[in-house]
């Protein structure tokens, strides 16, 4: 048990780091996730992972993927609605996107890089290589909530990162539910997919606002 949560403490430390390096020191968006994605590419090549790999594209139902596909859309809806309400706006959004080298094209070719490839790197080492069958909330879930933190303290007040923190630790639970459930990954990408990119493209129509 010690191991294992020294193991799953070391492995998310990655996370956070490349948050660290990324945004915090050098100021790039695309370099947090190039060191991010770099590391758990590494993971990936583990022979420990190689069962998770194989099974990413088990458990397909459409009924289901049409559920969560409707719940990870709902984010950016949410978003976009409750923006003047959280204090999103361009004009607080742009100095920061900007700060981190998201303008113009690479602003977008940001957002679709978050939404198609994220997903998979995030759901193979959060819900496949950290992943477990136990249907309580688990250490894994909350740290999956808190490196978005690191994120989210450069556009919302206090408040409302405590409520988001809460709404992605449920997320990342339901997440690894649906992979206990089904037997693979696809349905969680698929429904991770629809929240990043719903969360992206809300964002970026907001950054335009007003231009």
């Amino acid at each position: 048990m010690r191991e294992r949560l020294i193991k799953t403490l070391y492995l998310a430390s990655t996370a956070y780091l490349s948050m660290v390096v990324g945004l915090y020191i050098f100021n790039s968006a695309w370099l947090a996730f190039a060191i991010y994605h770099g590391l758990i590419l590494c993971v990936m090549l583990h022979p420990k992972s190689r069962p998770f790999l194989s099974g990413i594209f088990a458990g397909l139902r459409w009924g289901p993927a049409l559920a969560v596909i409707v719940f990870g859309l709902s984010g950016g809806v949410v978003l976009y609605l409750l923006a003047p309400i959280v204090g999103i706006s361009a004009g607080s959004m742009n100095p920061v996107l900007s700060r981190f080298g998201l303008t113009g094209w690479p602003w977008l070719a940001f957002i679709l890089y978050h939404t198609f490839v994220n997903p998979f790197f995030e759901e193979i080492f959060w819900r496949g290589r950290l992943g477990s069958s136990s249907r309580k909330l688990i250490m894994t879930d909350f740290l999956f909530a808190g490196y978005h933190i690191l994120v989210l303290v450069w556009f919302l007040e206090p408040g409302f990162i405590v409520l988001s923190f809460c709404i992605l630790v449920l997320t990342g639970w339901l997440w690894r539910q649906l992979r206990q459930s089904y037997g693979g990954l696809i349905l969680s990408i698929i429904s991770h997919m629809a929240a990043d990119g719903s969360i992206m493209f809300a964002a970026y129509f907001l950054s335009v606002q007003g231009k």
